[in-house]
């Protein structure tokens, strides 16, 4: 199912929901019976072959040959398919910790998994992420009996307070509590367990692999799209049951810090880091020793009232299930409000006497994994500079082509898009064919949101055809990413017109005649 096909479904169904709860719920929970019918009616089928093959011994008579080959058939049939349906969900990939480790943390979980009526959590771990989850991993694949295991980010307690980050828990927890009935809880683990399905038979590796994944290929999107409503209803209920074990302010500032604290470690934070690779072989410091000051130091970055705006303006995205922070503090009935930081009170107390080794840990890791890639990178720029610092030297007007496009791809190199755009439009303003050009150029004019890309994909697919799905897709996408459908349609009708029938061939065709 392709993304536009998914938006469009999902707000049909948002008004069905809308109109007759009721009878959506029945929908939904038909269609995830669904899944399982193909299993129910092959071990019925099974079982009545298995009947008719051994009763004939309840009154002495023989065997029947050819039932026992069929029973035997469809009992190898009936394992092959439960194999393939035994599907593992990996636990979250963090670092297991214990309560010995930091009773302080389990305390707290305990406290809250006491008010929301005894949930259970199997096992905790933490991990480098800002967010905390809980994933319910099944021992029997789709047949259930599930494992509960709580994750949560070291950077997300190093700027949320206790009570903050136990409301954040008591959400993951709410998603598991009898808050969302029954009904509701069997919904949000099969949501779960029929993606891991699906992309399990993306790459099938035996016949009753692909046997299903003909199906559950098919199925999977719709169940997802189907309980797509319901799962965002449960993020209120869940958000609703945060508030009542702890507080509205408690998970309001919460969902605060974590749309303006998020947006300051990838916009700023990390960014800030990375772009040291430019002027240092090495990385001038480890990012989560530093980073509990970074939040403090950087309070006013991020701490911001038109970030704040901002947030409250942006729409939930259309395969995300969490509402917008408008919609959710909306809920709840709270005024948007800045959050507080308190560097000496934040939750990373609660994983005393673990905490210096648990940063050691994960700087390390990020070490291991980003330095040679770091290294590799500095000597990439070094040398692109020194290619650049050469065709700088001279005038565009004295360099050949090839000479303009390697300049243009080298400011790329070295992240000066602006510099690289400007290279492109001289190099384009000459009169010869650069079909590659202008595929870069219309990409990086799409990226900015500028309509002009479009007309030099266009080019590119005149001037070399191989160039027309690349081409025609990326402005497809691009026209269907902000709603205009028809538009992308056309789009790609003229890019295929142009490889069908290239403008080449028609002077051609128009000279002869």
């Amino acid at each position: 199912m392709e993304r536009h096909e998914f938006s469009a479904l999902i707000g049909r169904l948002e008004r069905q929901a809308d109109d007759n709860p009721q009878l959506y719920a029945f929908k939904v929970g038909a269609l995830a019976a669904l899944g399982y019918v193909s299993i129910f009616f092959l071990a019925v089928i099974i079982l009545v072959t298995c009947w008719y093959t051994f009763s004939p011994l309840l009154s002495g008579e023989r065997f029947r040959a050819p039932l026992v080959v069929a029973c035997a058939v469809g009992l190898v049939t009936l394992v092959g398919m439960i194999r393939a349906l035994w599907v593992r969900i990996a636990e979250p990939s963090g670092l297991r910790i214990s309560r010995d480790e930091a009773p302080r943390l389990f305390d707290a979980i305990d406290e809250v998994a006491a008010k929301m009526g005894g949930v259970q959590v199997d096992s905790v771990s933490v991990s480098s992420e800002f967010n905390a989850c809980i994933v319910q991993t099944p021992r029997w694949g789709i047949f259930g009996n599930y494992r509960n295991h709580l994750e949560i980010g070291l950077p997300l307690a190093m700027v949320l307070s206790v009570d903050e980050l136990q409301a954040v828990i008591a959400h993951e927890m709410g998603h598991l509590s009898q808050a969302h009935g029954k009904f509701g809880a069997w919904i949000y683990r099969l949501r779960v367990t029929w993606h891991a399905l699906e992309s399990k038979f993306s790459n099938p590796v035996g016949i009753f692999d692909q046997i299903l994944g003909a199906f559950y290929g098919w199925y999977a999107p719709y169940f997802y799209a189907y309980s797509f409503v319901l799962a965002r209803n449960h993020e209120y209920v869940a958000d609703r049951e945060a508030a009542n074990v702890t507080s509205a302010q408690a998970i309001g500032a919460a969902l605060t810090k974590l749309e303006l604290a998020g947006r300051f470690l990838s916009e700023v934070f990390w960014k800030r880091l990375y772009d040291q690779v430019e002027k240092q072989p090495d990385p001038p410091y480890m990012p989560h020793a530093v980073m509990p000051r970074a939040f403090k130091a950087a309070e006013r970055q991020w701490a911001r009232p038109d970030w704040l705006q901002q947030s409250l303006k942006r729409y939930a995205a259309d395969d995300d299930t969490h509402p917008s922070l408008a919609e959710r503090l909306a809920a709840l009935d709270i005024e948007p409000a800045m959050p507080v930081h308190d560097t000496d009170r934040s939750a990373l107390s609660l994983f005393h006497p673990a905490t210096p080794s648990l940063v050691k840990f994960f700087d390390d890791e990020w070490q291991q994994d980003t330095v040679p890639k770091w290294r590799k990178r500095h000597t990439e720029i070094t040398q692109a500079k020194a290619k650049l610092s050469l065709l700088e030297d001279a005038h565009t007007a004295a360099l050949e082509d090839q000479e303009v496009w390697e300049k243009a791809l080298l400011q790329l190199e070295i992240d000066r898009e602006d510099e690289a755009m400007e290279t492109l439009e001289e190099l384009l303003a000459r009169d010869r064919e650069f079909p590659k050009a202008h595929l870069l150029m219309g990409r990086m004019l799409l990226e900015r949101a500028d309509d002009r890309g479009l007309k030099h994909l266009l080019s590119a697919v005149e001037q070399d055809l191989e160039l027309a799905d690349e081409a025609g897709r990326a402005g497809y996408v691009y026209l269907m990413r902000r709603g205009r459908e028809q538009e992308a349609k056309r789009f790609w009708a003229k890019a295929q017109e142009l490889y069908e029938n290239p403008p080449g061939l028609r002077n051609s065709i128009a000279a002869r005649g």
